[in-house]
């Protein structure tokens, strides 16, 4: 009985133990549209971001607020001795609600600068999500290139291992040279070292991807996906460049501000003017602030009174106007709306600038693809080309009928079996290279494409 209860208490201790190790264990299966989405979710910056858009969004609503009702209700109250036989008590409390009918003139300031920040806060959140997800693609297809070489490799580590099978066999029989024995395990002890590096180089990377999509960097990280081939035509990533950049976007909101600034100036040709009417209890008033002219409708009713004086002249009416027309302003005006003309006109050219540079950006990054990719093709090639001559060249050394046979192959040495096989090796290194350097080309180019997911 103790050795049962002894049993049950050190599997209850141990139980937290096995919790961790499996949840440290967690498995996970991922696609590059997953990746994505929880990179979306997760990353620092694009959280940072909209936060930033959050207290624009604030600060905008901040400067909006007098656009609706106002209500406010306020109360005072006062009394005094002014000798032994005089008391006075004055007291007030007043209900006050004020809307907003019309808006003319400029766009208030504080309104403007909170429209602006707003902007430039969600134009940071398009430029953090792409290249967080620029981030995320670069390490998953990096990661798929990994293993997808790991994989190639363990193919020609086998045959490796069935040709050092043969050459053994050779070597008993007196067919070859301990030397050739030697070389194979030479080829073999490479590949193996190369498959050792590519592992350690993959756990690195899905540790960074693990990071990037915010999860649990000691889960295990299981990828799939392919590098597909870009089936663009350069008219659509330049059209795609053209609407999506975030340089452009900026540009294009400057100058519809500007546009509206522009426009604007033309109220400052306009007189002053302020007016009010009051009946009873109810005001329509015209205030002025700069070039903006505000038309409220106000209601004051007061809910308790008594200061010492009548109230019928609440009663009554009340009409007030007040103009006051420039009759000549030294051309400030003329001045102003020059200067924001010429500044409408510099960030145009500043666009066509931009988006000339950026046109040329995108078809040279489209060009490095395809040269990328054409490449990639010439070393593919080049590895089935060296294969097979290394193939044939050791079929030769192998098989002395076949030297017989046909004499003019005779000629082959060790030598040149040792340099076809280290060609084949560089052939095969500068492949799995150029396919790294392709898939980096494709995703600078998406990059300059502004594209997000």
């Amino acid at each position: 009985m103790r050795k049962v209860a002894s049993i049950f208490l050190c599997l209850i201790f141990m139980f937290p133990a096995f919790l961790n190790v499996s949840l440290a264990q967690e498995q996970l299966r991922l696609t590059l549209d997953r990746c994505v989405e929880m990179t979306l979710e997760s990353d620092e910056e694009i959280l940072k971001a909209q936060q930033e858009i959050t207290e624009a969004e604030g600060a905008l609503t901040v400067a909006r607020s007098d656009e609706y009702l106002q209500m406010n209700f306020t109360s005072w109250y006062q009394r005094a001795k002014h000798d032994d036989r005089f008391e006075t008590k004055d007291y007030n409390g007043t209900l006050r609600a004020d809307q907003l009918l019309v808006r003319l003139g400029k766009v208030p300031n504080r309104v403007d600068l909170a429209q602006e920040q707003y902007r430039q806060a969600e134009l940071k959140l398009q430029s953090a999500k792409t290249n967080a997800v620029g981030k995320t693609r670069t390490i998953f297809y990096n990661i798929i290139l990994i293993q997808d070489e790991i994989k190639e490799r363990k193919i020609l580590r086998d045959e490796i291992e069935k040709k050092r099978v043969r050459t053994e066999e050779r070597v008993q029989k007196k067919l070859a040279l301990e030397l050739d024995l030697l070389d194979v395990k030479l080829e073999l002890a490479r590949q193996d070292l190369r498959i050792n590096e590519l592992k350690r180089e993959l756990r690195v990377k899905k540790s960074e991807l693990l990071q990037a999509i915010g999860a649990d960097e000691e889960a295990e990280l299981e990828v799939s996906g392919e590098l597909q081939d870009l089936e663009l035509t350069i008219e659509d990533c330049i059209g795609a460049s053209m609407t999506n950049r975030v340089e452009l976007k900026d540009y294009r909101g400057l100058i519809e501000r500007q546009v509206r600034i522009t426009k604007e100036t033309l109220w400052e040709l306009l007189p002053e003017l302020e007016s009010s009417y009051r009946y009873k209890d109810t005001s329509i008033i015209l205030r002025q602030e700069n070039s903006t002219w505000d038309t409220l409708l106000s209601y004051e009713k007061p809910i308790w009174e008594n200061e010492g004086v009548g109230t019928s002249e609440r009663d009554k009416w009340e009409f007030t106007f007040g103009l006051s027309f420039p009759i000549f302003d030294g051309f400030r005006v003329k001045g102003l709306i020059q200067g924001e003309e010429a500044r409408l006109e510099r960030l145009r050219i500043g666009l066509l600038q931009k988006e000339k540079q950026i046109r040329l950006e995108v078809r040279n990054a489209y060009r490095e693809v395809a040269d990328k990719k054409e490449l990639m093709d010439i070393r593919s090639a080049e590895v089935i080309l060296r294969r097979k001559t290394l193939e044939r060249m050791e079929a030769i050394m192998e098989t002395p009928v076949i030297s017989q046979k046909y004499p003019r192959l005779a000629g082959i040495t060790f030598d040149d079996v040792i340099r076809a096989r280290e060609s084949y090796t560089d052939a095969q290194k500068s492949y799995f290279d150029q396919r790294l350097n392709y898939m980096l080309a494709r995703e600078d180019l998406r990059r300059k494409m502004g594209i997000v997911e």
